[in-house]
């Protein structure tokens, strides 16, 4: 159990520091009018854990601890579901709604897209 905690907390510690640099290398990148940083972090970090959860369970026979490291600890500091509900709900409050609506099926179509190519990916690699 120990060993668990540490592995979500070292993985959640990289995943919130990757986060925040991907956010405002986004925000560099792309400017401040659209929360791009969520976009970015969501559809990579859908990616990273299908691909990375079908090479560990049908290929890879790593060690438990990576899991939880990278699946529970890296990306569920990496990924923020919750960033992106409240960024949509302050689009809508400001009465921007085709950015709340674009930033609802952008995250949607993305992240799932992302997943569905790290699933074919990894199912290529094994």
């Amino acid at each position: 159990m120990i060993n668990e905690i540490v592995a979500v907390m070292l993985g959640g510690a990289l995943g919130a520091v990757s986060r925040f640099l991907t956010v405002n290398f986004a925000a560099k990148l792309f400017g401040t009018d659209f929360p791009y940083g969520t976009l970015v972090v969501n559809t990579v970090g859908s990616f990273i854990l299908v691909f990375f959860m079908i090479l560990f369970l049908e290929k890879l026979a790593l060690d438990p601890l990576w899991r939880v490291f990278i699946g529970v600890g890296f990306l569920g500091a990496f990924t923020t579901f919750s960033s992106f509900s409240y960024e949509t709900i302050m689009l809508f409050q400001d009465g921007q709604y085709v950015k709340g609506l674009t930033n609802i099926l952008l995250n949607n179509v993305f992240s799932l897209g992302a997943g569905i190519l790290g699933f074919i990916s990894a199912k290529a690699i094994i």
